[in-house]
């Protein structure tokens, strides 16, 4: 595991359980997600598709509304005449609404900002650039229990001086 992969994990567990802490004094719950997203890095007329592993954190304020982070890092690179690029690491901040439309199955939006950091590497050179920008996304989850539930959802992480980068994902989920 890479010192980023580690990183996130240890941070990601240290929010999870912080907001399981926040959850024993109030009414909303936190909950933890982890999952793979198979992102799509275009610009420059150039278009990638490097997956990343993706951890969020959240806290469920009311039914309808939550705030959390995500981290990402990157599980795989993509390579385009003999470059191999990749999301090195990404983290970022949402609001997110959802909406019950169906017994255990929602819809949500998001919206937030995440910062993302771009690497190229080609005969021993390599080049990276790290940058933010506002960030959203759709999508539905399914709970199979009262806890846990399985998500998918497609997002536009970053778009921002002709780069994007967007993609689906998709998680498990646990509510604490």
């Amino acid at each position: 595991m890479t010192s980023i992969g580690k990183s996130l994990l240890i941070t990601s567990l240290g929010i999870g359980t912080a907001f399981a802490s926040v959850r024993a004094q109030a009414e909303g719950y936190a909950y933890l997600e982890a999952g793979l997203t198979q992102l799509t890095w275009s610009g420059g007329g150039l278009s990638v598709k490097p997956s990343n592993a993706l951890v969020r954190a959240g806290f469920q304020f009311t039914k309808n509304f939550a705030a959390e982070v995500v981290g990402a890092a990157s599980v795989s690179s993509d390579t385009v005449m003999g470059v191999s690029f990749k999301v090195d690491s990404a983290y970022g901040a949402y609001l997110k609404g959802q909406f019950e439309v169906a017994p255990k199955f929602e819809l949500f939006a998001r919206a937030g900002w995440l910062d993302a950091t771009l690497s190229g590497s080609a005969g021993g050179i390599s080049v990276s650039t790290s940058d933010s920008s506002f960030s959203y996304g759709v999508g539905a989850q399914y709970h199979f229990t009262k806890s846990w539930y399985v998500q998918g959802d497609y997002a536009s992480y970053f778009d921002k001086s002709g780069d994007t980068i967007k993609g689906p994902s998709l998680s498990v989920g646990y509510r604490f």
